[in-house]
């Protein structure tokens, strides 16, 4: 029934407000016969009298001054409707659901956030922790939108931008003899030992790494694998091996170990935003837009990564 009132709660409530039929069919542009009976057939769908006519006045009756409340009620819920549905289409609000790994969201994922959230504040944002791979897996499967991975990322369908960079270290122990040099060599590193994150979680992470060591001249003898970079860095101390690590804050914090900058490579971390180029979401393209114009070439360093 609701739908069949709609088009003449607008005729009521000019004529609640007038109590006049002639001035609420001036106020509508339409004639008078057309507000009249607009008003009978509503009476008629609703089994009520809504107005009291005479001659002379027009007043409500009690069940006329109910139902204009809940027509008021009903206006302002259709302008809602109406403005949020203008929104979503626009990117303005709606729901966005970001992936990112331990590197992104102790790194520059809290101020991209925060910086979308100040121009798009209507935007919810669900935030679900996955690896790189299956980032990618999510984003090709629709179940994410965006992602903040490991790259970098090759794939069809898929477009992504660099939001962070990260120098490789040399992760020694606090007595390590290269630990006097102020830069070591990736080949001083190839008589070694290795720990490093396991292969199921830190995929992309450990596959750069022994890329990086291949083009050095040699396989890294790994005798350790770690779930996150606490136990990675605890395992380094105690003398188990060296590991590579980007550079962040966490590293520096700790006293136990001694990080080097590597001298012969300029190989970095990345991080990368991807998402799906067939997205239907709006607020995707909002998002994108909003990171690629705020960001910059300097941003925080991470302050604790658990595995990628």
């Amino acid at each position: 029934m609701v739908r069949h009132l709609q088009p003449h709660i607008r005729y009521f409530i000019a004529i609640a407000e007038e109590l006049h039929f002639r001035r609420a069919a001036e106020r509508l542009h339409v004639a008078q016969p057309v507000l009249s009976r607009a008003i009978r057939q509503l009476e008629d769908q609703l089994g009520v009298i809504l107005l009291q006519r005479s001659r002379r006045n027009v007043s409500l009756t009690a069940a006329g001054s109910v139902f204009l409340e809940e027509c008021y009620l009903a206006r302002e819920a259709m302008k809602r409707a109406e403005q949020r549905a203008i929104k979503a289409n626009k990117g303005e609000s709606g729901r966005l659901i970001v992936g990112y790994t331990d590197f992104a969201i102790n790194g520059v994922l809290p101020s991209i956030l925060a910086t979308f959230h100040s121009h798009l504040a209507e935007v919810s944002i669900d935030l679900v922790r996955c690896d790189s791979h299956e980032q990618l897996e999510a984003i090709e499967g629709g179940r994410l939108d965006v992602g903040f991975l490991t790259g970098p990322v090759s794939g069809a369908g898929l477009r992504q931008v660099t939001v962070h960079e990260a120098p490789y270290m040399a992760v020694l122990p606090y007595h390590h003899p290269l630990a006097d040099l102020e830069s070591v060599p990736l080949k001083a590193l190839s008589e070694e030992v290795f720990v490093l994150g396991n292969m199921h979680t830190w995929r992309h992470f450990v596959s750069q790494i022994k890329a990086l060591c291949f083009e050095a001249g040699f396989i890294p003898r790994v005798v350790k694998e770690a779930p996150n970079s606490d136990s990675i860095f605890g395992l380094v101390a105690a003398q188990m091996g060296v590991t590579i690590y980007p550079d962040c804050d966490l590293n520096h914090n700790r006293r136990d170990i001694i990080l080097r900058p590597l001298a012969d490579t300029e190989a970095k971390l990345i991080t990368e935003m991807v998402w799906s180029s067939s997205s239907t979401n709006p607020v995707v393209a909002r998002f994108v837009d909003v990171v690629t114009r705020t960001r910059t070439n300097r941003v925080p360093r991470c302050r604790q990564e658990r595995g990628q």
